[in-house]
């Protein structure tokens, strides 16, 4: 018997229709910045860092997936599947079409962040834990500081010096990606070629930063320009000092896992401060 739905790539002109799909399928808010979302994600697939997919039925999208590319590196994402049409596989097959998508790409290894949701459907597809990761609300107000001898900067292009942090740290190199959400509205904080963050809206992420201090200094500045939370990996490495000089305090119902299969990464989490988004599913 076939299936009612079907599978199919993700056109520009539907990014509004998808997005509001997502939302609703994790009863979240709809945020006013959408539109620049869906600027940036047109800008990631024109770029060839992004393709997406979903699943129709009777005309209407009912879910979503979306692979990036960063050389043999896949992150897979915005996995969202609406309540009423669930059990029906519908996940699962979008999530399989991804796959094999980053395998004709060359993919080596994919990662993502697992919601409650998702979490069984890629331990079917031999994905493993890494870490959890949490939610939490920033300090109302900038932090009282010891006056800083170097300079926090704000810059419209992604330097080269920021770029090799970035790729010692996660392990792949992800320049071009950050570059567009810095063309498409995020503004960027560097501190003396030390580290850098990211924000977006009102969240504060990536931080990546080769000590803590300077970590404590990104996370101010990302106050002052009114970031309200950011999302901790919480993984082996994470210096667990930041919540003894920065009053960090968890939204205990937005953890989510991080994941992987294939080909491990080398990776120097003790510089990974903060996500700069979950992309979860």
């Amino acid at each position: 018997m076939m299936q009612p739905f079907l599978i199919r790539e993700l056109k520009t002109s539907e990014f509004h229709e998808s997005l509001i799909v997502l939302y609703m399928s994790f009863n979240r808010t709809i945020p006013p910045d959408l539109k620049n979302q869906e600027k940036l994600l047109i800008s990631l697939i024109n770029y060839g860092i992004a393709k997406f997919l979903v699943a129709e039925e009777d005309g209407k999208i009912i879910g979503l997936g979306g692979i990036f590319f960063f050389g043999n590196v896949c992150s897979i994402g915005y996995m969202a599947v609406l309540p009423e049409v669930r059990c029906k596989g519908l996940g699962t097959d979008i999530f399989r079409n991804l796959v094999k998508i980053g395998k004709s790409k060359g993919c080596k290894t994919y990662m993502l962040y697992a919601s409650e949701l998702g979490e069984p459907i890629y331990h079917k597809f031999g994905f493993r834990r890494k870490y959890a990761t949490g939610v939490y609300s920033l300090p109302n107000k900038p932090l009282v500081l010891p006056k800083k001898d170097k300079i926090i900067n704000h810059t419209d292009i992604f330097p080269n010096w920021a770029a090799a942090i970035d790729k010692n740290t996660t392990g792949f190199d992800r320049s071009e990606f950050l570059q567009l959400k810095i063309n498409h509205g995020s503004i960027l904080i560097t501190y003396d070629k030390e580290g850098f963050a990211l924000v977006s809206g009102l969240r504060l992420g990536p931080i990546i930063s080769k000590d803590i201090h300077t970590a404590v200094y990104l996370m101010n500045e990302g106050i002052k320009l009114g970031a309200n939370h950011i999302i901790v990996p919480k993984h082996s490495q994470f210096p667990r000092k930041i919540f003894d000089l920065v009053n960090l305090i968890e939204r205990k119902s937005e953890s989510n896992l991080k994941m992987i299969c294939g080909k491990e990464v080398t990776q120097h989490l003790d510089q990974f401060f903060a996500l700069g988004t979950y992309s979860k599913g």
